[in-house]
């Protein structure tokens, strides 16, 4: 493994980016030590493979920039340990040593295509059995499927221009209506 430690040095005036020796690179890392976390120089590393070597590069950087690069790579660096706990396997992948020609075959599922099929006949059967029944009906029971069954009371109140009692009575009648439909 190749280690390079590029620091900040004064070069004829100007601060630069230099290679420094492992002793430099000891002194500063001792130099810090003693410094408060405000006051202390920022490295960031970087490691790649040169062939089949491992190089790995230790970059001065300014306070915000370390910030910046050390919360990314403490999420890199969560997300590949997490990662290496699971493994990832195609659905299309045969199994062997079964009759099974995919894993498409196998995964069990909550979902149940019969049952969703039923259910949206059953809906569509109560819907016209409600529209025969009452004009209003309907509506009410695509407000009661949203969500809003004590919330349309005063919706309903401006749009029939009823009273609270009058729409109470019609929720009752059509809460009997879809039980009686449902018992059937």
């Amino acid at each position: 493994m190749k280690t390079t430690y590029l620091v900040y040095k004064q070069v004829d005036g100007v601060r630069q980016l230099v290679a420094a020796t492992q002793e430099e690179w000891d002194a500063i890392m001792k130099e810090n030590r003693g410094l408060p976390i405000g006051q202390r120089r920022c490295f960031m590393k970087d490691c790649f493979e040169d062939g089949d070597e491992l190089d790995c590069m230790y970059i001065e950087t300014t306070a915000a920039e370390y910030r910046e690069w050390n919360s990314e790579n403490t999420i890199a660096q969560r997300k590949r340990k997490v990662g290496s706990s699971y493994s990832f396997l195609s659905l299309d992948a045969g199994v062997p040593e079964t009759d099974l020609e995919s894993l498409h075959e196998s995964v069990p599922s909550a979902f149940n295509l019969e049952s969703l099929a039923t259910d949206h006949l059953l809906i569509d059967e109560l819907k016209t059995a409600l529209r025969k029944w009452k004009p209003w009906a309907e509506e009410l029971l695509e407000l009661y499927l949203s969500g809003a069954k004590r919330s349309c009371t005063n919706s309903l109140c401006e749009k029939y221009r009823l009273s609270d009692r009058a729409v109470q009575k019609r929720k009752a009648a059509f809460e009997k209506f879809v039980l009686d439909f449902l018992k059937k």
